[in-house]
This record gives C-alpha cells, structure tokens and sequence, in this order.
C-alpha cells in the first residue's frame, strides 16, 4: 500500500478512463498490461539473465523496473486535465507522459538499477518517451506548468491492484514507497533525469541495452494491453512443419506446369540438410533458385529458442516478395513488412470496416514485435544510428535469428554497418548470411571483425550445373534491337537488362518503334501487352503490377527491359538474356533469370554488350575484368568456375575497400551513440535516409509527378504514398514544382509505360 504522504482535493468518484473509443477504465488497462507482463517475463527470463550479467545489474531488479514501466506508465491519466482532453476538451492541457513521472519516479528513487549512475532511473526516462520519442528538450514546453489535479483516491484503489499483480509475479510483498509530493512542476523530474545522461562514460554502453529492454517491455504491455492480445506469441513456435508443406505444394505446382506428374514429398538437397543441422551462426552459398530461403528457415528452426525470426533483404522490391512467400507459409497474422513504404502496401489487408487495431499493427510491425519480420536490412541499421523506434529494434538484435539474404549486394560501408549490428548482437541472437555468389574474403572478414564463429554450408549439388550460353558480344546494347525481336518473333521470353534508367527507356522506345514500324506483331496482340519496360522512376502503384506481371508471365512470347532491380529475389524465369556488362556477381544474378526453373539439360542464351561507363558501378575497371574472367572460360561456364571467378575478382584490393568501409560505420556508430546518450533517439533528416546506411554518389528525392495532382491533393498522406516516385536528387532540384504546399511535386512528364520523362508536364489550362 501506497503511503499517501500528500492529499489533494478528489475528483469525482466516477471511473477513470484510460481511452474513450472503445471505452476503458484506467485500472482495468493496467491490469491488462500487467498480465501481458506476466508472460513477457517468462519468455524472457534467459535473456535478462544475460543482460544483467553484462551491465553487472540484478536480474530481478530489471525485470522489477520493467514492472514498473508497465504498472505506472499510465497514472498520468488520473487527472482532471487528461480526463476532459478525451472528450475533446483542453486538448493542449495535459501531457499524461509527463504527469506520469513523479509516479514512476517514487517507484525507483531509492532503489537504483545501474550502480555506476545510481541517481539515473532508466525506468523514467521510458516513461517519459513512451509515445514519443526521448530528446534533451523533451517537456519544455511544460517547464513551469504546476502539476494537474490527480484522482488521489482512484490511484490509491489502483495501487492495491498493482501490489496483488506485483506479489503474484514476483512471489514477494511490493516495497511500500512514499506517495510523490506534487509541489513542483513535472518537467522537473524528466530535467533532472536528462541532466544525469552526461555523466555516461564510453563503457557505459550496457545502458543501452537496458534502455531498450525496458521500453520493450512497456511497449509489449501497453500496446497488447490495449488491444487485448492476451494470447498473442512472442516468438516463431514452428517452422519447419509449415515450411514443408508449402514447399511442397508449390513443388506439385511446378511440376505440373513441366507436364510431369506431381511429387508426393519433398526431397532436400545436400545443403538443405546440411543447414538444418547447423547449431549457431551460418554462411550459406547456393545459385540462385537453388533454394537458398528453404535452407535459411530449415536452419532457424534447428536453431528455435523463442526466438523471433528477422529475415533481411537489400531491396524494398525484394522485402516485398519475400513477405508475400512467408506470409504464404506462415500467415499474414505471423509476418511482418517493415520499409519504407510498408504501410502503404498494407493498408488494405490490416484495415476493416470492423478492424480499428491498423495504427497498433503498424506500430507492432515497426518495432519488430511480430513472430517473422521481413525488412529491408536499412530498418535494423537505422537503430544503430538512434532513428525512430531504435529501442525494440536494438532489443530484437538481442534475441533474434537473423538471416541476411543477396548479402553479396552491399557496399563496403553498408557491409561494415553489418559487422558492427553483429558486435552489438546479444549471445542468443543467431545469423544466417547467404548469397549465390559469397566470395572468400567477404566470409572471411564478417567472420574475423564481428568476433563471431561461422559454420560454413556451400552447395556443392550443383557445382558442375550449367544453364546458360554465354557469348560475349563487341558491340554496344543498342545493337541488340533486331536479334531481341526476332527471338520474341519465334515465341520467346526475352529479358534485356541494362545498367541506367535512360538507357532502358530508349532501347525500350527502338524496340516498340521497330515493331510498329514493321507490323511484325501478327496476332500476338497489342505490343504494351507483350512488351514492358520496369525501372526505379515509375509510381509505386505502376511498380507494383509490373513486378506482379513479371512474376506472371503469359503465356508465349514478350519482352521486359528493366535495369539492375531485378537483379534479387524476383521469381523471374525467361528463355534468353541480353545485358550490359557489370560487375562479376551482379553478371550471375542477371543469369539466374534465365532458365531458372527449367528440367536439366536446357541450355538457354545469354549476350553480354560492352558499356562506355560504369554507371551506375564505381569502378570500370571491375566491368573490364570481370568480362575478361568469363572471355577466359569458355561459353558453358558451370557453378563452380563462375563462383571461383568472383574469388578471383575480389582479391586483396577488395579487402582494402571493406576495412575502409568498416573504419568509416564504426566511427559513425560510436558517434552518433556517445552524441545521443546511449538512451536519446534522434531525427533522420535527409530526404533519402538510405543516405545513412549505403555508401552512394546518386542520392534521390521522393516526389509526386504534378500530373497527379489533382488527384492526390485530396487524399490522406497513407494513401498517396502509391503515388510516390524516387528519382536523383538533381532531378527533383532542377524541375521541382514551387506551388506544392505540403506535397512535393515533379513537374516532368510522367507515362504510364515509360515513367518519368525529361519533357514537360502535359498540364491542363
């Protein structure tokens, strides 16, 4: 019990309300936390013995703080000011976060968590963030507001039921605090607690994970609270039973579109059960379409201790695919989406006309709360640097298993970024690092820098594998145009892949033009039907269906022109290639979409064309010698030759690239940790927030072309997402539209089948 030190005059005896639609009462929400607590802490009571012994704390003293953050979060709401903002009254009144404070502070003042700062309390500085985020001004605005008038008697009611929570969790009587005096404004306690962050030393980086464990916590329990998620799971349960049963079924499917008689069970390859039996981190190399994925989750489940499973992709293209698969194998209840235009894409399927829960599910996915997440592998670096929602990503880096797919796809400093999230990772956390084309030396330095031991599975079923003719071509890509239609002509698929976005318009523009010009389609129906082009510069909403179209091709002849995007993680199958030179493993992921799921023996046609620059690559030099390394193995390279010619590639230059890379993001990382306190979050401000996590000379706007204004300046800013477009920065700067108001525009022409163009938009007067 409470001992109430101070009185105030009570509001009226009515209940307190913690929301009004649907409505609650405070006491009955706390409780629910509670209760989410109470499971929370079964699942983690490993996990919090690892972290306590790390930061040197008292295991059940954090668990006893994280109880706090949960009990006390709320108590702000028993005032007269939060009370009248639910009904729409004073709504710039009452700040419930910060009129919690002195409720969570009389919890913990006497009773310190971390003893080398004895006077911080972590669990108020939770408190004070818990619906927005933690920064040197946090309450300013409030700094000499007296405290509102609290509901004394509802918070001493309530109190009994936190103290019978509080021994049925812990086994043991609550400690009897005093009641806070309330004689000094709120803003205070947080200043106070603020001031406290500048006495942490580098060595105090323990606090971090404290930090982010307790708002994890608190989170789990408001959040589940809220929606009543009692039953809700914490961890993946069961993988491998769902996996085999959806691999299956898209094996029978695949056979029956070859005409052959369907499997009645799976047969894994060598490497597929090899990773299954692998305890602890793994590097995986197998060629694309090998079934890489399968082997990464029959590995997780080998490696299941209610852990969750984050599954990280390079692309946002790629993440949402690979959701779309694992929803298919393990619900859309059970997996998340989380990049930058996740909400967007889910809108329709986490909103009802009876499902008001849409703002908890997002912020649920963001803050990889949900059994599976796939996301862009940005999203968890993002957390290095402070972003938004670092806390729970940070705590899901301790306690996940992490596979990191395409890892072949990174930059050197991207790629030290990486390493660095693997130093940070707590022991239990697990990763898996995969990749068609995995040279040597990259293996070899994520393995010595991130202090990690690697058990290595490389697929050797498929060594002497050859899929394709390679003929090395003298002439430029614009040279391809009349063999390209005369395959198409013959009813084949023909991919043309090409390295800039303006080159694939124009060899898309010479195609469409030679076959208008000639009249060759005969009765293959309208040309747009069959011919296609696919880059970066098109709308989300265009985007979307081409990659669904590619994904589904029709039946007989087309042709796609598309640059490096898709390059990973698209389930794309054609019959001949046409490419730009690039680097060596960008080459044999352009390969893998070619024959890709075609009976053994069929041998398809690649042509690889010279390119005057090594846009958008950094060094020609790669280009050059990566097609002198194929030139020198013959036409029918298998597996094997092609992936020791990427070790060949990579070599000691390479190596000089990467430790540069990782000198340059482990100084960024320290830094922007020490300058934001182990415990503030800070804002990205650049416009392209990839800018933070890749190394690139092409940075890019986000813009709406102004021939869609009209139409999205009526819409809520979720729903013109679908009409976003990213293109070079120099770009939107140079043709930006002044009059745009909160909305930027593009005033370039924008076509449906081309994207954005270089004229002038086609205005109404």
């Amino acid at each position: 019990m409470v001992d109430t030190t101070f009185s105030s005059s009570d509001l009226t005896n009515g209940d307190v309300l913690a929301k009004l639609n649907p409505q609650k009462s405070l006491e009955s929400h706390i409780q629910d936390c509670l209760y989410i607590f109470k499971r929370f802490k079964k699942h983690r009571e490993w996990d919090v013995k690892k972290l306590a012994a790390k930061a040197s704390i008292d295991s059940d003293r954090l668990f006893e703080g994280a109880f706090y953050c949960a009990a006390y979060h709320d108590h702000g709401k028993a005032t007269a000011s939060f009370q009248s903002k639910l009904k729409g009254e004073n709504s710039n009144q009452s700040s419930h976060s910060l009129d919690s404070l002195p409720f969570i502070e009389s919890q913990v003042i006497n009773n310190p968590l971390y003893e080398p700062v004895p006077e911080l309390q972590l669990e108020t500085l939770v408190v004070a963030s818990h619906h927005s985020r933690l920064h040197p001004g946090k309450f300013q605005y409030w700094q000499d507001k007296m405290p509102p008038q609290y509901n004394i008697k509802y918070l001493n009611h309530m109190e009994d039921s936190i103290c019978d929570a509080y021994s049925d969790i812990f086994g043991a009587e609550k400690p009897v605090v005093a009641f806070p005096k309330l004689d000094e404004p709120n803003y205070n306690v947080i200043n106070h607690q603020l001031s406290k962050l500048k006495n942490l030393e580098r060595d105090d980086m323990a606090v971090r994970d404290i930090f982010s464990f307790l708002k994890s916590a608190m989170h789990y329990c408001d959040w589940w609270g809220s929606g009543e998620h009692f039953e809700k799971k914490f961890n993946v349960e069961n993988i491998r039973d769902p996996l085999e049963y959806a691999t299956l079924e898209r094996a029978q499917k695949r056979d029956c579109k070859r005409g052959i008689s369907p499997r009645q069970e799976i047969g894994w390859h060598d490497f597929q059960k090899k990773a299954c039996s692998v305890k602890g981190d793994v590097f995986l190399r197998a060629p694309t379409g090998s079934g890489k994925t399968e082997a990464s989750l029959l590995w997780a489940q080998n490696n299941l201790d209610n852990h969750r499973l984050l599954y990280l992709l390079p692309t946002m293209t790629t993440t949402n695919k690979m959701r779309d698969r694992l929803a298919d194998i393990f619900s859309s209840d059970n997996v998340a989406l989380v990049h930058g235009t996740s909400r967007f894409l889910l809108h329709d399927e986490c909103l009802s006309e009876n499902d008001n829960s849409y703002s908890y599910k997002m912020n649920e996915m963001s803050a990889f709360f949900y059994p599976i997440t796939t996301t862009t592998v940005d999203q968890l670096l993002f957390s290095l640097f402070h972003s938004s929602q670092w806390e729970t990503r940070n705590d899901a880096l301790q306690n996940s298993l992490i596979i990191l797919d395409e890892v072949h796809a990174y930059d050197p400093y991207t790629l030290g970024l990486i390493i660095e999230m693997m130093k940070i990772a707590g022991p239990k956390s697990k990763f898996c690092v995969m990749s068609a084309t995995l040279p040597d030396i990259i293996k070899d330095i994520i393995q010595e820098k991130s202090r990690r031991k690697f058990s290595f599975v490389p697929d050797e079923e498929f060594d002497k594998r050859a899929k394709l003719t390679i003929n090395i071509k003298d002439e430029l890509i614009d040279d391809c145009i009349n063999q390209v239609i005369s395959s198409f002509l013959k009813g084949k698929k023909v991919l043309v892949i090409v390295n800039t976005v303006g080159k694939s318009t124009a060899i898309y523009n010479s195609i469409i033009e030679t076959l208008e010009e000639t009249r060759a389609m005969g009765n293959l129906g309208k040309i747009n039907d069959r011919v296609m082009l696919f880059h970066s510069r098109f709308i989300l909403n265009h985007r979307k269906n081409k990659e669904h179209i590619l994904e589904n091709l029709p039946d007989g002849a087309f042709i796609a022109i598309t640059t490096q995007v898709v390059e990973v993680s698209l389930d794309i199958d054609f019959d001949e290639l046409h490419t730009e030179a690039a680097p060596l493993d960008s080459l044999i992921q352009r390969f893998g979409r070619v024959n890709r799921n075609r009976q053994e023996g069929i041998i398809c046609p690649a042509y690889i064309y010279q390119v005057k620059s090594q846009r958008p690559y950094d060094d020609i030099g790669v280009i050059k010698s990566s097609i002198a390394l194929l030139d020198g193995v013959g036409k029918q390279p298998n597996e094997a030759t092609l992936r020791s010619l990427v070790n060949e590639l990579y070599g000691e230059e390479y190596l000089t690239k990467i430790e540069e890379g990782l000198k340059k993001a482990r100084k960024l990382v320290a830094n922007a940790i020490d300058q934001r306190r182990y415990v503030y979050t800070g804002k990205l401000f650049d416009d392209d927030v990839s800018a933070y996590t890749r190394e690139s000379d092409y940075p890019t706007a986000t813009c709406i072309p102004v021939e869609y204004q009209k139409k999205v300046e009526n819409l809520n800013p979720l729903d013109r997402v679908g009409y976003h477009v990213r293109v070079p920065k120099w770009m939107y700067d140079n043709n930006r539209y002044e009059d745009n108001g909160e909305i930027r525009y593009l005033y370039l022409h924008y076509d449906d089948s081309i994207g954005v163009t270089d004229n002038q938009p086609f205005l109404e007067c």
